[in-house]
């Protein structure tokens, strides 16, 4: 039976008649009326010109009207957030913000996404940090417990870990790890690359110290868009390594330095103002009563646990994870198939997922968007392949 709300937010998503778009992780579909939103925004550059005390309110007012309801999509203040341009100049801000000495250490985890690891390399190279790369994220492993221990080593200025592993799909609970951090004295960063839009966030609740996202996976946004949320009290203890036009005020002989209030001290790149307007556009249809988050949230799990109980009955399939650790995406191996063929393979029959690396598996995110054929459709398809090896 056909579904008014799903038929119409379909409707607004004109790439989903190319396929079964089933890699939101990476890439989100953009709705209509946010591409809209961008036209009319860069048609204004373009015919008025980029000149005058007017293009600067423009610009000022659509930065705080984005920020404003970015905000209300992680539960924090305006003033605690800033826009940035991805998920991994949020976490860079933030670990390279911190006053690290040699021997300090910092705790990730071998699953992470190189937007993690390769900073953690940088500070190790530069800085002689000692990174600890724990199995956090990975099938069995007692994550908390993995920190824990960790922790117990002494020295932990900082645990640099993600909401919702990329590879596994598992959701960590983000609580109880801010918690053993912050008994041991260090703070939590957290890669929302794979959080914010997939499940539910209120960065208040999870208490943590440093949350950085995306616009462009779950919430549907342009590419080059993202946001920094940096708890309030835990401000000053993230220095600017980069400082730009609105990161405070020097006097000229730069014997004084007025950093400005907020995490908008952060913002130190020029930041692409239809962009930001397509953004929030985009984020209002999500948070309105047309799609609502919390709906958006109990779909994407619904169809998550759908998708992996119909691969983890196929034989010669095998799902990473347990259905009860994830929301939205599933990731599985085919026996005797590189996952990188699994992807061509599937794309070739019109679905569109991905492969990852660590464990080397191949990834289905499902969408708010999605329909139960589609999750149903794509489990035949690769049973398909599981059948032929």
């Amino acid at each position: 039976m056909s579904d008014p709300k799903l038929d119409a937010i379909r409707e607004e998503l004109p790439a989903l008649r190319r396929g079964a778009f089933l890699n939101t992780g990476s890439f989100g579909p953009q709705p209509i009326r946010a591409h809209a939103a961008l036209v009319t925004s860069d048609r204004a550059d373009v015919e008025e010109g980029r000149m005058g005390h007017k293009v600067f309110e423009r610009m000022l007012d659509s930065r705080a009207r984005t920020r404003s309801v970015f905000a209300g999509v992680l539960g924090c203040d305006d003033s605690e957030l800033a826009l940035t341009h991805s998920t991994t100049s949020g976490v860079n801000i933030a670990v390279m913000g911190l006053d690290w000495q040699p021997g300090d250490r910092l705790i990730t985890a071998q699953a992470e996404h190189p937007a993690e690891l390769n900073p953690a390399a940088v500070l190790k190279q530069r800085r002689g940090v000692e990174v600890v790369a724990t199995e956090i994220g990975l099938p069995g492993v007692d994550h908390v417990a993995a920190l824990a221990a960790a922790l117990d080593e002494g020295g932990a200025r900082a645990v640099l870990l993600s909401h919702v592993c990329w590879t596994t799909g598992l959701v960590m609970p983000v609580r109880e790890l801010a918690d053993a951090a912050h008994q041991a004295g260090a703070v939590l960063i957290i890669d929302a690359a794979q959080g914010a839009g997939e499940v539910q966030v209120n960065v208040k609740d999870l208490d943590v110290d440093a949350y950085a996202c995306s616009g462009q996976k779950w919430l549907c946004g342009p590419s080059g868009t993202g946001a920094l949320y940096v708890r309030p009290d835990r401000m000053d203890d993230f220095q600017l390594t980069f400082a730009g036009y609105g990161a405070g005020k020097a006097a000229r002989d730069c014997s004084t330095f007025d950093v400005t209030p907020g995490a908008a001290r952060f913002e130190a790149i020029t930041l692409h103002g239809p962009s930001l307007d397509a953004l929030r556009v985009g984020l209002e249809w999500l948070q309105g009563d047309e799609v609502g988050l919390p709906w958006a949230h109990e779909r994407i799990a619904g169809l998550g646990r759908r998708c992996h109980e119909a691969l983890s009955a196929l034989p010669g399939v095998t799902t990473l994870s347990p259905a009860e650790g994830i929301a939205g995406l599933v990731s599985f191996t085919v026996a005797g198939m590189e996952p990188e063929k699994v992807t061509t393979a599937l794309e070739e029959k019109g679905f569109f997922i991905r492969h990852v690396e660590f464990p080397a598996a191949n990834r289905i995110s499902t969408g708010f968007y999605n329909t139960e054929d589609e999750i149903d459709a794509v489990a035949e398809a690769i049973g398909e392949l599981a059948g032929a090896r």
